[in-house]
């Protein structure tokens, strides 16, 4: 019960930073969204060099 109360709580701490930080740069989720997709492409490239 408690350990529920802690990650809940963590949860809505994370989902208030998530939206002040958004509010503040808008463009932030746009980066995000484009820097993961690159993330993505570049980690599948170096597993195929890899052999994996």
């Amino acid at each position: 019960m408690k350990s529920g109360l802690v990650f809940l709580g963590m949860a809505a701490g994370a989902a208030v930073a998530a939206v002040s930080i958004s509010m503040m740069y808008p463009d932030i989720y746009r980066r995000m969204v484009r820097d993961g997709r690159r993330a993505l492409r570049k980690g599948k490239r170096f597993a195929r060099n890899m052999g994996i």
